[in-house]
Protein backbone atom coordinates (compact mmCIF):
# COMPACT_ATOMS: atom_id res chain seq x y z
CA UNK A 1 0.00 0.00 0.00
CA UNK A 2 2.97 2.27 -0.16
CA UNK A 3 4.73 4.17 2.55
CA UNK A 4 2.64 5.64 5.35
CA UNK A 5 3.72 8.77 7.17
CA UNK A 6 3.90 8.96 10.93
CA UNK A 7 4.59 6.37 13.59
CA UNK A 8 3.07 2.95 13.60
CA UNK A 9 3.27 2.07 9.88
CA UNK A 10 -0.11 0.46 9.22
CA UNK A 11 -1.52 2.43 12.11
CA UNK A 12 -0.99 5.52 9.94
CA UNK A 13 -4.22 4.56 8.19
CA UNK A 14 -6.04 5.61 11.34
CA UNK A 15 -4.48 9.07 10.94
CA UNK A 16 -5.95 9.66 7.49
CA UNK A 17 -2.75 9.05 5.43
CA UNK A 18 -2.85 8.26 1.72
CA UNK A 19 -3.00 4.51 2.36
CA UNK A 20 -6.53 5.08 3.59
CA UNK A 21 -7.60 6.10 0.08
CA UNK A 22 -6.44 2.71 -1.15
CA UNK A 23 -8.93 1.18 1.26
CA UNK A 24 -11.61 3.45 -0.17
CA UNK A 25 -10.74 2.27 -3.69
CA UNK A 26 -10.74 -1.35 -2.50
CA UNK A 27 -14.20 -1.07 -0.95
CA UNK A 28 -15.61 0.76 -3.97
CA UNK A 29 -14.25 -1.91 -6.31
CA UNK A 30 -15.67 -4.69 -4.13
CA UNK A 31 -19.15 -3.15 -4.00
CA UNK A 32 -19.27 -2.53 -7.75
CA UNK A 33 -18.09 -6.07 -8.50
CA UNK A 34 -20.34 -8.06 -6.16
CA UNK A 35 -23.49 -6.09 -7.06
CA UNK A 36 -23.00 -6.23 -10.84
CA UNK A 37 -26.03 -8.52 -11.22
CA UNK A 38 -28.07 -7.08 -8.33
CA UNK A 39 -31.20 -4.96 -8.65
CA UNK A 40 -32.98 -2.70 -6.18
CA UNK A 41 -35.47 -4.09 -5.23
CA UNK A 42 -34.17 -7.59 -5.76
CA UNK A 43 -34.95 -9.08 -9.16
CA UNK A 44 -37.25 -6.36 -10.50
CA UNK A 45 -35.71 -2.96 -10.05
CA UNK A 46 -32.90 -0.76 -11.28
CA UNK A 47 -29.23 -1.80 -11.16
CA UNK A 48 -27.89 -1.68 -7.62
CA UNK A 49 -24.43 -0.44 -8.51
CA UNK A 50 -25.77 2.41 -10.65
CA UNK A 51 -27.88 3.69 -7.75
CA UNK A 52 -25.04 3.14 -5.30
CA UNK A 53 -22.45 4.90 -7.46
CA UNK A 54 -24.63 7.94 -8.19
CA UNK A 55 -25.64 8.27 -4.53
CA UNK A 56 -22.05 7.91 -3.31
CA UNK A 57 -20.73 10.53 -5.77
CA UNK A 58 -23.45 12.99 -4.77
CA UNK A 59 -22.93 12.36 -1.05
CA UNK A 60 -19.14 12.66 -1.31
CA UNK A 61 -19.48 15.96 -3.19
CA UNK A 62 -21.95 17.39 -0.67
CA UNK A 63 -19.88 16.16 2.27
CA UNK A 64 -16.70 17.69 0.85
CA UNK A 65 -18.37 21.10 0.58
CA UNK A 66 -19.77 20.79 4.09
CA UNK A 67 -16.43 19.74 5.59
CA UNK A 68 -14.60 22.60 3.87
CA UNK A 69 -17.08 25.04 5.39
CA UNK A 70 -17.41 23.61 8.91
CA UNK A 71 -13.86 22.32 9.43
CA UNK A 72 -11.49 24.95 8.00
CA UNK A 73 -8.53 23.55 9.98
CA UNK A 74 -8.86 20.25 8.06
CA UNK A 75 -11.00 21.11 5.01
CA UNK A 76 -10.52 17.88 3.09
CA UNK A 77 -12.63 14.76 3.49
CA UNK A 78 -10.75 12.06 5.37
CA UNK A 79 -10.45 8.56 3.92
CA UNK A 80 -12.30 7.05 6.88
CA UNK A 81 -15.17 9.47 6.27
CA UNK A 82 -15.32 8.38 2.64
CA UNK A 83 -15.27 4.74 3.73
CA UNK A 84 -18.21 5.38 6.05
CA UNK A 85 -20.19 7.06 3.26
CA UNK A 86 -19.58 4.14 0.90
CA UNK A 87 -20.64 1.67 3.58
CA UNK A 88 -23.77 3.51 4.74
CA UNK A 89 -25.11 4.01 1.22
CA UNK A 90 -24.60 0.28 0.60
CA UNK A 91 -26.37 -0.52 3.88
CA UNK A 92 -29.53 1.33 2.91
CA UNK A 93 -29.68 -0.16 -0.60
CA UNK A 94 -28.99 -3.65 0.73
CA UNK A 95 -31.75 -3.34 3.32
CA UNK A 96 -34.20 -2.44 0.56
CA UNK A 97 -32.91 -5.36 -1.49
CA UNK A 98 -33.28 -7.83 1.39
CA UNK A 99 -36.72 -6.63 2.50
CA UNK A 100 -38.92 -9.45 1.22
CA UNK A 101 -41.02 -12.12 2.99
CA UNK A 102 -40.73 -10.52 6.45
CA UNK A 103 -40.46 -12.68 9.60
CA UNK A 104 -40.04 -15.86 7.57
CA UNK A 105 -37.79 -17.48 10.20
CA UNK A 106 -40.23 -16.56 12.95
CA UNK A 107 -42.97 -18.25 10.91
CA UNK A 108 -40.86 -21.44 10.96
CA UNK A 109 -40.78 -21.27 14.77
CA UNK A 110 -44.53 -20.63 15.01
CA UNK A 111 -45.32 -23.52 12.66
CA UNK A 112 -43.15 -25.79 14.80
CA UNK A 113 -45.05 -24.63 17.88
CA UNK A 114 -48.37 -25.38 16.18
CA UNK A 115 -47.21 -28.84 15.11
CA UNK A 116 -46.03 -29.50 18.65
CA UNK A 117 -49.43 -28.49 20.05
CA UNK A 118 -51.46 -30.64 17.67
CA UNK A 119 -49.14 -33.64 17.92
CA UNK A 120 -48.03 -33.69 14.29
CA UNK A 121 -44.42 -34.10 13.09
CA UNK A 122 -42.17 -31.19 14.09
CA UNK A 123 -38.87 -32.28 12.56
CA UNK A 124 -37.98 -33.16 8.98
CA UNK A 125 -38.21 -36.85 8.12
CA UNK A 126 -37.03 -36.87 4.50
CA UNK A 127 -34.27 -34.85 2.82
CA UNK A 128 -35.04 -31.62 0.99
CA UNK A 129 -34.24 -31.71 -2.71
CA UNK A 130 -35.72 -28.38 -3.85
CA UNK A 131 -35.88 -25.00 -2.17
CA UNK A 132 -39.37 -24.18 -0.87
CA UNK A 133 -41.05 -21.27 -2.62
CA UNK A 134 -42.30 -20.12 0.79
CA UNK A 135 -39.13 -19.89 2.91
CA UNK A 136 -41.16 -20.33 6.09
CA UNK A 137 -41.46 -23.99 5.04
CA UNK A 138 -37.79 -24.63 5.75
CA UNK A 139 -37.21 -27.23 8.49
CA UNK A 140 -37.18 -26.40 12.20
CA UNK A 141 -33.77 -27.34 13.65
CA UNK A 142 -33.79 -26.27 17.29
CA UNK A 143 -33.94 -28.83 20.14
CA UNK A 144 -37.25 -29.91 21.69
CA UNK A 145 -36.73 -27.87 24.86
CA UNK A 146 -37.47 -24.74 22.79
CA UNK A 147 -40.83 -26.01 21.54
CA UNK A 148 -42.95 -25.04 24.59
CA UNK A 149 -41.85 -21.41 24.10
CA UNK A 150 -42.84 -21.37 20.45
CA UNK A 151 -46.05 -23.27 21.19
CA UNK A 152 -47.02 -20.58 23.72
CA UNK A 153 -46.22 -17.79 21.24
CA UNK A 154 -48.25 -19.51 18.53
CA UNK A 155 -51.34 -19.30 20.78
CA UNK A 156 -51.28 -15.49 20.57
CA UNK A 157 -52.85 -13.53 17.73
CA UNK A 158 -50.31 -13.42 14.91
CA UNK A 159 -49.71 -9.67 15.00
CA UNK A 160 -49.36 -9.68 18.78
CA UNK A 161 -46.86 -12.57 18.71
CA UNK A 162 -44.88 -10.94 15.92
CA UNK A 163 -44.85 -7.58 17.68
CA UNK A 164 -43.73 -9.16 20.95
CA UNK A 165 -40.91 -11.08 19.25
CA UNK A 166 -39.66 -8.17 17.15
CA UNK A 167 -39.91 -5.71 20.02
CA UNK A 168 -37.94 -7.97 22.35
CA UNK A 169 -35.40 -8.71 19.62
CA UNK A 170 -34.81 -5.01 18.92
CA UNK A 171 -34.37 -4.31 22.63
CA UNK A 172 -32.04 -7.26 23.18
CA UNK A 173 -30.02 -6.55 20.04
CA UNK A 174 -29.45 -2.92 20.94
CA UNK A 175 -28.68 -3.85 24.54
CA UNK A 176 -26.05 -6.30 23.26
CA UNK A 177 -24.41 -3.64 21.09
CA UNK A 178 -24.40 -1.24 24.04
CA UNK A 179 -22.72 -3.85 26.25
CA UNK A 180 -20.08 -4.30 23.57
CA UNK A 181 -19.42 -0.57 23.90
CA UNK A 182 -21.57 1.11 21.24
CA UNK A 183 -22.70 4.52 22.60
CA UNK A 184 -26.43 5.27 22.65
CA UNK A 185 -26.18 7.74 19.75
CA UNK A 186 -24.91 4.93 17.52
CA UNK A 187 -27.64 2.43 18.39
CA UNK A 188 -30.43 3.64 16.10
CA UNK A 189 -28.13 3.89 13.04
CA UNK A 190 -26.86 0.39 13.81
CA UNK A 191 -30.32 -0.95 12.93
CA UNK A 192 -29.46 -0.21 9.29
CA UNK A 193 -26.49 -2.57 9.29
CA UNK A 194 -27.50 -5.59 7.18
CA UNK A 195 -26.52 -8.38 9.64
CA UNK A 196 -28.73 -6.79 12.32
CA UNK A 197 -31.41 -5.63 9.90
CA UNK A 198 -31.66 -9.11 8.38
CA UNK A 199 -31.87 -10.80 11.78
CA UNK A 200 -34.74 -8.52 12.78
CA UNK A 201 -36.47 -8.63 9.40
CA UNK A 202 -36.66 -12.43 9.27
CA UNK A 203 -37.22 -12.79 13.05
CA UNK A 204 -34.21 -15.03 13.63
CA UNK A 205 -33.07 -16.07 17.11
CA UNK A 206 -29.55 -14.87 16.25
CA UNK A 207 -30.39 -11.43 17.67
CA UNK A 208 -31.53 -12.59 21.15
CA UNK A 209 -28.62 -15.09 21.14
CA UNK A 210 -26.23 -12.15 20.64
CA UNK A 211 -27.50 -10.64 23.91
CA UNK A 212 -26.64 -13.84 25.80
CA UNK A 213 -23.11 -13.66 24.43
CA UNK A 214 -22.79 -9.97 25.26
CA UNK A 215 -23.65 -10.78 28.89
CA UNK A 216 -20.92 -13.42 28.98
CA UNK A 217 -18.36 -11.49 31.06
CA UNK A 218 -20.92 -11.04 33.84
CA UNK A 219 -23.29 -13.97 33.29
CA UNK A 220 -21.04 -16.76 32.11
CA UNK A 221 -23.90 -19.25 32.16
CA UNK A 222 -25.33 -17.39 29.17
CA UNK A 223 -22.36 -18.54 27.08
CA UNK A 224 -23.47 -22.12 27.74
CA UNK A 225 -27.21 -21.49 27.33
CA UNK A 226 -26.69 -19.72 24.01
CA UNK A 227 -26.00 -23.11 22.52
CA UNK A 228 -29.68 -24.05 22.96
CA UNK A 229 -30.63 -21.95 19.95
CA UNK A 230 -27.33 -21.62 18.09
CA UNK A 231 -25.13 -24.58 18.96
CA UNK A 232 -21.97 -23.00 17.58
CA UNK A 233 -22.25 -20.06 20.01
CA UNK A 234 -21.52 -22.52 22.82
CA UNK A 235 -17.88 -22.25 21.73
CA UNK A 236 -17.90 -19.08 23.84
CA UNK A 237 -18.08 -21.32 26.90
CA UNK A 238 -14.43 -22.20 26.22
CA UNK A 239 -13.67 -18.70 27.49
CA UNK A 240 -14.98 -19.76 30.89
CA UNK A 241 -12.49 -22.63 30.83
CA UNK A 242 -9.75 -20.25 29.67
CA UNK A 243 -10.52 -17.92 32.58
CA UNK A 244 -11.10 -20.80 35.04
CA UNK A 245 -14.64 -19.72 35.85
CA UNK A 246 -15.70 -23.12 37.02
CA UNK A 247 -18.74 -21.96 38.98
CA UNK A 248 -20.18 -20.22 35.95
CA UNK A 249 -19.61 -23.32 33.84
CA UNK A 250 -21.42 -25.40 36.46
CA UNK A 251 -24.25 -22.82 36.57
CA UNK A 252 -24.62 -22.90 32.80
CA UNK A 253 -24.62 -26.68 32.59
CA UNK A 254 -27.03 -26.84 35.53
CA UNK A 255 -29.39 -24.36 33.86
CA UNK A 256 -29.26 -26.40 30.67
CA UNK A 257 -30.10 -29.60 32.55
CA UNK A 258 -32.97 -27.89 34.37
CA UNK A 259 -34.35 -26.55 31.10
CA UNK A 260 -34.35 -30.00 29.53
CA UNK A 261 -35.77 -31.63 32.67
CA UNK A 262 -38.54 -29.03 33.00
CA UNK A 263 -39.66 -29.43 29.39
CA UNK A 264 -39.18 -33.20 29.09
CA UNK A 265 -42.64 -34.03 30.51
CA UNK A 266 -44.08 -31.88 27.70
CA UNK A 267 -41.85 -33.03 24.85
CA UNK A 268 -41.12 -36.64 25.77
CA UNK A 269 -37.98 -38.51 24.72
CA UNK A 270 -39.22 -39.34 21.21
CA UNK A 271 -38.94 -35.73 20.04
CA UNK A 272 -35.29 -35.70 21.10
CA UNK A 273 -34.68 -38.76 18.95
CA UNK A 274 -36.55 -37.11 16.07
CA UNK A 275 -34.46 -33.97 16.46
CA UNK A 276 -31.14 -35.82 16.34
CA UNK A 277 -32.33 -37.77 13.31
CA UNK A 278 -33.40 -34.55 11.58
CA UNK A 279 -29.93 -33.05 11.94
CA UNK A 280 -28.51 -35.95 9.96
CA UNK A 281 -31.24 -35.58 7.34
CA UNK A 282 -30.48 -31.86 7.09
CA UNK A 283 -26.80 -32.61 6.43
CA UNK A 284 -27.86 -35.01 3.68
CA UNK A 285 -30.10 -32.28 2.25
CA UNK A 286 -27.20 -29.83 2.17
CA UNK A 287 -25.27 -32.05 -0.20
CA UNK A 288 -28.05 -31.91 -2.79
CA UNK A 289 -29.37 -28.41 -2.00
CA UNK A 290 -26.34 -26.14 -1.62
CA UNK A 291 -28.46 -23.13 -0.62
CA UNK A 292 -28.91 -24.76 2.81
CA UNK A 293 -25.27 -23.88 3.50
CA UNK A 294 -25.99 -20.20 2.90
CA UNK A 295 -22.45 -18.89 2.46
CA UNK A 296 -20.99 -21.25 5.07
CA UNK A 297 -17.45 -22.39 4.39
CA UNK A 298 -18.34 -26.06 3.65
CA UNK A 299 -20.13 -24.83 0.53
CA UNK A 300 -16.86 -23.51 -0.93
CA UNK A 301 -14.01 -25.53 0.56
CA UNK A 302 -13.39 -29.21 1.34
CA UNK A 303 -14.78 -30.25 4.71
CA UNK A 304 -11.28 -30.94 6.07
CA UNK A 305 -10.27 -27.37 5.26
CA UNK A 306 -13.39 -26.07 7.00
CA UNK A 307 -12.61 -28.08 10.14
CA UNK A 308 -8.97 -26.93 10.11
CA UNK A 309 -10.04 -23.28 9.79
CA UNK A 310 -12.50 -23.66 12.68
CA UNK A 311 -9.92 -25.34 14.93
CA UNK A 312 -7.30 -22.72 14.06
CA UNK A 313 -9.71 -19.89 14.90
CA UNK A 314 -10.52 -21.42 18.28
CA UNK A 315 -6.84 -21.98 19.10
CA UNK A 316 -5.91 -18.41 18.17
CA UNK A 317 -8.80 -17.15 20.31
CA UNK A 318 -7.67 -19.16 23.33
CA UNK A 319 -4.10 -17.86 22.98
CA UNK A 320 -5.39 -14.36 23.76
CA UNK A 321 -6.51 -13.23 27.20
CA UNK A 322 -9.46 -11.51 28.81
CA UNK A 323 -12.01 -9.74 26.65
CA UNK A 324 -9.87 -10.17 23.52
CA UNK A 325 -10.13 -13.94 23.89
CA UNK A 326 -13.91 -13.72 24.29
CA UNK A 327 -14.20 -11.46 21.23
CA UNK A 328 -12.09 -13.82 19.13
CA UNK A 329 -14.15 -16.81 20.22
CA UNK A 330 -17.25 -14.99 18.99
CA UNK A 331 -15.61 -14.66 15.58
CA UNK A 332 -14.55 -18.31 15.77
CA UNK A 333 -18.22 -19.27 16.04
CA UNK A 334 -18.79 -17.53 12.70
CA UNK A 335 -16.06 -19.61 11.09
CA UNK A 336 -17.08 -22.87 12.80
CA UNK A 337 -20.74 -22.89 11.75
CA UNK A 338 -21.32 -25.31 8.84
CA UNK A 339 -24.09 -23.06 7.49
CA UNK A 340 -23.94 -19.29 7.53
CA UNK A 341 -26.52 -16.63 6.81
CA UNK A 342 -26.27 -12.88 7.13
CA UNK A 343 -27.54 -12.51 10.69
CA UNK A 344 -24.91 -15.00 11.89
CA UNK A 345 -22.22 -12.36 11.24
CA UNK A 346 -23.50 -10.46 14.28
CA UNK A 347 -21.16 -12.59 16.36
CA UNK A 348 -18.20 -10.79 14.77
CA UNK A 349 -19.22 -7.46 16.33
CA UNK A 350 -16.83 -7.63 19.34
CA UNK A 351 -13.85 -8.24 17.04
CA UNK A 352 -14.98 -5.57 14.58
CA UNK A 353 -15.09 -2.98 17.37
CA UNK A 354 -11.51 -3.91 18.23
CA UNK A 355 -10.32 -2.61 14.84
CA UNK A 356 -9.03 0.86 14.17
CA UNK A 357 -11.40 3.15 12.28
CA UNK A 358 -10.34 2.54 8.65
CA UNK A 359 -10.27 -1.23 9.09
CA UNK A 360 -13.55 -1.16 10.99
CA UNK A 361 -15.31 0.73 8.21
CA UNK A 362 -13.73 -1.42 5.53
CA UNK A 363 -15.04 -4.57 7.24
CA UNK A 364 -18.44 -2.95 7.89
CA UNK A 365 -18.53 -2.03 4.19
CA UNK A 366 -17.85 -5.62 3.17
CA UNK A 367 -20.82 -6.61 5.36
CA UNK A 368 -23.07 -3.96 3.84
CA UNK A 369 -23.62 -5.47 0.40
CA UNK A 370 -26.23 -8.22 -0.20
CA UNK A 371 -24.94 -11.22 1.73
CA UNK A 372 -22.78 -13.79 0.02
CA UNK A 373 -19.27 -15.17 -0.21
CA UNK A 374 -17.76 -11.66 -0.14
CA UNK A 375 -18.87 -11.24 3.49
CA UNK A 376 -15.96 -13.48 4.45
CA UNK A 377 -13.67 -10.57 3.50
CA UNK A 378 -14.69 -8.95 6.79
CA UNK A 379 -13.53 -12.05 8.67
CA UNK A 380 -10.27 -11.92 6.69
CA UNK A 381 -9.74 -8.35 7.94
CA UNK A 382 -10.44 -9.43 11.52
CA UNK A 383 -8.11 -12.44 11.25
CA UNK A 384 -5.38 -10.24 9.75
CA UNK A 385 -5.70 -7.91 12.76
CA UNK A 386 -4.94 -10.81 15.10
CA UNK A 387 -1.52 -11.10 13.44
CA UNK A 388 -1.06 -7.33 12.94
CA UNK A 389 -1.47 -5.47 16.26
CA UNK A 390 -1.30 -2.06 14.55
CA UNK A 391 -4.71 -2.76 12.99
CA UNK A 392 -6.29 -3.06 16.44
CA UNK A 393 -7.19 -0.45 19.01
CA UNK A 394 -5.62 -2.67 21.65
CA UNK A 395 -2.22 -1.58 20.31
CA UNK A 396 -1.60 2.12 21.17
CA UNK A 397 -0.09 4.17 18.35
CA UNK A 398 3.64 4.58 18.92
CA UNK A 399 3.88 1.80 21.49
CA UNK A 400 7.44 0.69 21.90
CA UNK A 401 8.89 3.97 20.65
CA UNK A 402 10.25 6.81 22.82
CA UNK A 403 7.29 8.60 24.28
CA UNK A 404 4.99 6.06 22.60
CA UNK A 405 2.04 4.23 24.02
CA UNK A 406 -0.44 7.07 23.65
CA UNK A 407 -3.90 6.27 22.31
CA UNK A 408 -5.09 8.40 19.40
CA UNK A 409 -8.65 9.63 19.06
CA UNK A 410 -9.94 7.95 15.89
CA UNK A 411 -12.43 9.70 13.61
CA UNK A 412 -15.76 7.90 13.28
CA UNK A 413 -14.92 5.07 15.63
CA UNK A 414 -17.92 4.32 17.87
CA UNK A 415 -15.73 3.67 20.91
CA UNK A 416 -13.95 6.44 22.78
CA UNK A 417 -10.19 6.82 22.56
CA UNK A 418 -8.48 4.11 24.58
CA UNK A 419 -11.75 2.22 25.06
CA UNK A 420 -11.95 -1.50 24.30
CA UNK A 421 -14.85 -3.83 23.59
CA UNK A 422 -16.92 -4.52 26.73
CA UNK A 423 -15.71 -1.22 28.27
CA UNK A 424 -17.54 -1.86 31.55
CA UNK A 425 -15.66 -5.11 32.07
CA UNK A 426 -12.06 -5.67 33.07
CA UNK A 427 -9.95 -8.76 33.68
CA UNK A 428 -7.05 -8.59 36.06
CA UNK A 429 -3.79 -8.98 34.17
CA UNK A 430 -5.33 -9.06 30.68
CA UNK A 431 -3.06 -8.04 27.85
Amino acid sequence: MGRFRGPGGWAGLARGDRGGWLLVALLATEVLFVTRFQDVPNGSGIPYRAVWLLTVVATLAASSLLVARLRPSAPRLRPVEALAILAVVAMVLTDVTMAWQPLRDLAIYFKAGEHFRDGSAVYMQVPLTVQPVDLSNYPFLYPPCTLPLFAALSLLPVLAAQGLWVGCSVGLGLAALHLFGLPRRWLAPALLWPPLFQGLWVGNVAVPALALYALGPWLGAGLVLGGVFKSYTALGALWLVRERRWRQIAAGVGAMVLLVAATLPLTGATLWSDWLNSLGIYQTSQRSLQSLYGFGLPRFVPFDVFVAAAVAAVVVALLARGRESLARLATATVIASPSRFGHGMLMAVPSLLSLRSPWLWLAVGFLSTPDGLQWWLAIVVVAASWATPAMRRASPIGAGSPGGGRVADEPLHPLKAGQLTWPRFSVEGEA
